[in-house]
């Protein structure tokens, strides 16, 4: 059974730009669709640039969807949002009503969607098999609906379009009659224009007579609903029509009912069909189109003036123009994966998409939440919900990944005004981005406070506004602070309440946020940094092994970031190259719509160069026959003229002579009446001027032949531009499908931008992985530096991945960083390390301490500089290397079992004297059979790691364990144990000089002396005779201590408890004199720390003595057996001495 939380993982606001639906076939184009478009487009970009990690191009594309969105509210806001780029866009609650008024008046605005596939190719009626049609009956159903009755109209109006484009006119009919039972009486104006539509038909039908009563009916309706334009087209319809069947006197008498009309309404006589010019989606139906990307493809189609003369009037259906004259009943649909919701549109369309917006707060269907992108139609209604929730998260988004986020958070925190935020998934993504966001500003600041424990409380405040360290909430959180949250902080209060959260079936999302924030604020409680380590932690790694670690993940890290730069330059390049592909396809198809159109100019042009041969032939014909008509008048009109001339001169007088003068020339006809001399005149003038007209005729032809000639080349010519223009339309086309075909083949490759994107995604995130691992062991690796060589630096930061490069060449600085260590050691390193080899007795350096391990088990003891600086001054920076154990004295043991262990304080000296302590992991070292030297091949020594104790200072306390219940062997059998210390140090003769001035002249030691190991032999007269001797004398010492003098002694006898307890024995000191007399406690101990004890007045004499030694029958009558003396039970008597002495 799939988790509870199932649907809160699938939920995401992030769209898939290559998943929508960007080619719309068969769709046409209104101003809405191109808003809704634009919407879609917007939001795309910017998720598209957000998975791309392009942050900034992604907030520019956001903040345009915003102002965008406000901009339908307020026509003075600019669009472009770059004009101020950071200003806030408002997050009002009191805008919610604005905007869903708005998105109801942009879906009451927005028409349904009309195909654009021809009729012809569908049927006028479903035919889908009854079950069939209830299945899709919901997707039928989506968008929107327009529910009243010009739904039905406008459907079946466009069949009977489309049946009278196929000339169908009885089909045409009979839609239209079917469409108009639909219309209430009360729509006059779409009754009037189907009526009139219906007119025209019924006459293509044949019908006139019943077509002119339509027209009639139509004209009338139109004047009722005061619809001048259409009436007065109505009307010359009908004129038309009486005109077309020979009632001339009644197409007069509609002819002036038009003129008057046009008159009274100042109309104009020119029809302007609604369907000549026409913005609309091309379709592969028709000429040259092809759909591209939801662009609009404007067709201007001629548009012809034409007088109105009755038998002359074009015959323009009007198909859907008056289809919205009356209100129209809308609703919006929008379906989910199960659930479906609707948006009432009629009355307060407002309160319908309020309510949508509820139930799209309170649904659980995942789709009805996610799916509103994939069809701009569907986003409009969505607008509010895109405003307040999904583009604040994104923006949000945005300035986390430019690491803004501060702003951010604020951003998130800024969306819960909105009311409507989905309860099942919406508000559980807006906690966990909210949530991821706190806890990466208290990761910043906790990486940025180091060690410094009191910079810790800024990490510290941001991540208990997730959980507090003890598992409880806070309640002035921006987590829980808001009622919005309440369902999640009880999921987060339950699952911390569990006794094992990790059983508990929870969002991992919430989980696993909450539980990192409550493990930093434990860390920071125990005093460690981000990675968890305390400020005076050491690793147990050598620096050279950390160093080279941190230098192989660095160098992964750079590695894979080069490779991520690698692909995401590829994935650009890809991306420019879909975009150049795109624009090439584009061009490409413009290309062809502009052969197309070449090829119509090229038919223009035949049309033109057709007429121009038939303007060249008439021209040609009317100059014959001008030439034709003046020859055969002529001769006539010269008579004529001949004629007028005499009878204009005939009135004056015969005998009158003709004599005239003008200016350079002289005419005189002496013997000539004028009549003829006049008609002379006349007549050579006519003639010459027919002469000249005659030429000039003739010219004429022969240009108008000429002409011809020249109009038949062009027609010629344009003839065969034809053949040119149309295979100019072949070639582009296959332009236009190679360009895309390329195009396609781009987006099939499996290494395509998309998949380059994802690589480099995922090779950043590599990267960082490599650079958070490389920078904890860097860290370390720079502790290990200052514990060898208590440097002291500071140099490797917590965080690389925050450049002024976008993030990038952080592994490049960590490395440069990680490479200082080695400058800074081969520039800081002045001397050699001297090896030494120190081996300290316990019996003889800590006699206590030893005799309390033979006796318990256990031993505390310390090593101290003094210890050391006396054998080697001049020696700092004295680190061990090795620590050996030797046991003297253990015999027919198959091995010691038990511990060493230092406390992990230690203390050494710098260079110029001073001394420091260092807490170091305490080191526990197991005694076992394995031997260093023999065992050297079993147990190989790995130079990567520190041996046990390494890098400690020399001055420690030590603990010994030989656990009596895990060893087989006698504690008494222990002569000895030494520790043996392998350290190095450098040499300075300045700080030898200066230690060696301030060595003490004197000291203080102390010593045991056991009569079992130094005097045996009296030991055995002690136990058969009552008496011993025991001398101390200088080979018992150092031969560099002179003068000891004790300063406290203490007396210890051991063996059976009946015999060593409350013994009394006599001393006798050849120093002191007198005998002693003195009684053991119940251990069979004599401390002269115990007040009134005779072994006080030993102190401070020389420890350089003879004691004698008596242990009577009568002093111990208890120990009389058989009337002698019985001292079998004593094992041993121990003489534990502290002395001061003056060096040699």
């Amino acid at each position: 059974m799939p988790p509870t939380y199932l649907n809160e993982l699938r939920y995401s606001y992030v769209a898939n730009a290559k998943l929508a639906r960007l080619v719309f076939d068969y769709e046409a184009d209104t101003p809405e669709s191109t808003f809704e478009w634009q919407v879609q487009q917007l939001y795309l970009e910017g998720q598209t640039r957000l998975q791309q990690e392009e942050y900034a191009l992604a907030l520019n594309a956001f903040r345009e969807l915003q102002a965008l969105i406000l901009k339908t509210a307020n026509p003075q806001l600019p669009v472009d949002p770059n004009r101020k780029p950071w200003f806030p866009y408002p997050l009002d609650i009191d805008l919610i009503d604005t905007l869903a008024i708005k998105t109801a008046d942009i879906l009451t605005k927005t028409p349904p969607l009309i195909s654009t596939i021809p009729r012809s190719l569908i049927s006028e009626e479903s035919i889908l098999p009854n079950r069939v049609q209830r299945a899709v009956n919901p997707l039928i159903e989506s968008g929107v609906q327009v529910t009243s009755y010009q739904a039905e109209v406008r459907d079946r109006v466009q069949q009977a379009l489309d049946a009278a484009s196929r000339n169908e006119w009885e089909s045409a009919a009979r839609l239209y009659r079917g469409a108009l039972r639909k219309v209430p009486d009360e729509d006059q104006t779409l009754r009037g224009s189907l009526l009139h539509d219906l007119s025209i038909i019924t006459e293509k039908v044949g019908n006139r007579d019943n077509a002119v009563e339509l027209g009639r009916q139509s004209a009338a309706l139109f004047a009722e609903a005061t619809v001048p334009e259409a009436q007065v087209q109505t009307l010359d319809l009908v004129g038309g029509m009486l005109a077309r069947a020979g009632d001339q006197p009644g197409a007069d008498a509609v002819l002036l009912e038009v003129k008057n009309l046009r008159t009274e309404h100042n109309l104009d006589t020119i029809v302007v069909s609604p369907l000549l010019r026409a913005t609309r989606r091309i379709t592969n139906f028709e000429e040259g189109g092809q759909p591209f990307f939801g662009r609009i493809d404007e067709r201007a189609i001629d548009v012809t003036a034409t007088t109105a003369v009755p038998d002359a009037t074009p015959l323009v259906l009007l198909g859907t123009r008056y289809l919205t004259s009356a209100p129209v009943e809308r609703r919006f649909t929008v379906l989910g994966e199960q659930a479906v919701a609707r948006i009432t549109l009629d009355g307060d369309g407002a309160a319908g998409v309020k309510a949508f917006l509820t139930e799209l707060s309170d649904t659980i269907d995942l789709g009805l939440v996610t799916n509103f992108w994939y069809n701009p139609a569907t986003i409009v209604a969505y607008l509010p919900h895109m405003y307040f929730f999904v583009v604040p998260m994104a923006i949000g988004d945005c300035l986390a990944g430019m690491g803004n986020l501060q702003e951010a958070a604020d951003q998130y925190a800024a969306v819960l005004v909105y009311p409507f935020i989905n309860k099942s998934v919406e508000i559980v993504r807006l906690w966990t981005r909210l949530a991821d966001t706190w806890l990466e500003i208290g990761d910043a600041a906790y990486r940025n406070a180091k060690d410094d424990i009191a910079a810790f409380a800024v990490a510290q405040a941001a991540y208990e506004r997730i959980v507090k360290a003890d598992g409880t909430l806070q309640a002035t959180s921006p987590l829980y602070a808001d009622a919005s949250f309440a369902g999640i902080k009880g999921r987060v209060e339950t699952f911390l309440a569990a006794a094992d959260p990790l059983a508990v079936d929870e969002n991992p999302q919430i989980t696993s946020v909450v539980l990192d924030a409550r493990g930093r604020l434990q860390q920071i409680a125990a005093g460690l940094n981000f990675f968890g380590f305390a400020p005076d932690y050491a690793p147990p790694f050598s620096f050279e092994y950390l160093q080279t670690t941190a230098r192989y993940f660095a160098q992964q890290a750079s590695h894979i970031e080069q490779r991520y730069v690698q692909y995401k330059s590829t994935a650009e390049d890809e991306e420019f190259r879909r975009e150049q592909l795109d624009q090439q396809a584009e061009v490409a198809r413009q290309s062809v719509i502009l052969e197309q159109r070449g090829v119509a100019e090229a038919n223009a042009g035949v049309g033109v160069a057709q007429a121009g041969l038939n303007y060249a032939e008439t021209q040609r014909v009317n100059a014959v026959q001008s030439q034709n008509d003046f020859n055969a008048v002529r001769w006539e009109l010269l008579e004529l003229a001949e004629a007028e001339a005499w009878a204009g001169a005939a009135a004056v007088d015969e005998d009158d002579e003709v004599s005239q003068t003008w200016t350079g020339n002289y005419y005189n006809a002496r013997d000539k009446p004028r009549s003829d001399v006049v008609q002379e005149l006349a007549y050579r003038r006519t003639r010459i001027s027919h002469d000249l007209e005659a030429a000039k005729l003739q010219r004429a032809i022969d240009s108008a032949n000429a002409y011809k000639a020249v109009a038949q080349a062009q027609l010629n010519q344009a003839n065969a531009r034809i053949a040119v223009a149309q295979q100019r339309v072949v070639v582009a086309r296959l332009q236009q499908r190679f360009a895309e075909e390329n195009r396609d083949f781009l987006d099939m490759k499996e290494f395509s931008a998309r998949l380059w994107f994802e690589l480099a995604r995922l090779a950043r995130r590599l990267s960082r992985r490599y650079l958070d691992m490389a920078t904890e062991v860097a860290f370390l690796m720079e502790r290990a530096y200052n514990a060898e060589t208590e440097r002291g630096l500071g140099v490797i930061r917590y965080d690389y991945s925050q450049t002024s490069a976008g993030g990038l060449l952080g592994a490049d600085l960590l490395l440069a960083d990680v490479d200082y260590f080695t400058i800074d050691h081969v520039t800081t390193t002045l001397t050699k390390k001297a090896p030494v080899k120190k081996v300290i007795s316990l019996a003889d350096g800590y006699a206590m301490s030893f005799q309390q391990l033979k006796t318990t088990g256990h031993a505390f003891f310390p090593t101290e500089l003094a210890d050391f600086d006396r054998d080697h001054a001049g020696l700092y920076l004295c680190k061990l290397r090795n620590v050996e154990l030797v046991f003297i004295g253990v015999t027919g043991a198959a091995g010691i079992a038990g511990t060493l262990r230092n406390v992990g304080v230690s203390r050494f000296r710098q260079s110029d004297g001073a001394i420091v302590t260092r807490l170091y992991p305490p080191d526990v070292l197991p005694l076992s059979q394995y031997d260093l030297r023999r065992d050297a091949l079993a147990f190989r020594f790995n130079p990567n790691d520190l041996r046990l104790f390494e890098n400690n200072g020399i001055d420690t306390l030590w603990q010994l364990d030989l656990p009596m219940d895990a060893n087989d062997f006698a504690y008494d059998e222990i002569l000895d144990i030494q520790l043996v210390l392998h350290y190095d140090g450098f040499f300075s003769p300045a700080l030898e000089t200066s230690i060696r001035a301030a060595l003490p002249a004197t000291g203080t030691a102390s010593r045991v002396v056991t009569m079992r190991m130094t005097a045996p032999d009296e030991l055995f007269y002690l136990k058969n005779r009552g008496e011993a001797e025991l001398v101390f004398d200088a080979s018992l010492f150092p031969r560099n201590q002179i003068n000891p003098e004790r300063t406290d002694v203490t007396l210890q006898l051991t063996g059976d408890a009946a015999t060593i307890g409350n013994l009394t024995l006599r001393l006798t000191s050849a120093v002191h004199g007198a005998e002693l007399t003195m009684t053991t406690d119940a251990n069979g101990e004599i401390n002269d720390a115990t007040a009134g004890q005779p072994l006080r007045v030993l102190r401070n004499e020389t420890l350089l003595d003879t004691w004698t030694i008596a242990i009577t029958a009568a002093d111990n009558p208890g120990l009389v057996v058989a009337g002698a003396l019985d001292l079998s039970g004593l094992r041993d008597l121990l003489v534990f001495v502290e002395y001061r002495f003056d060096y040699r």
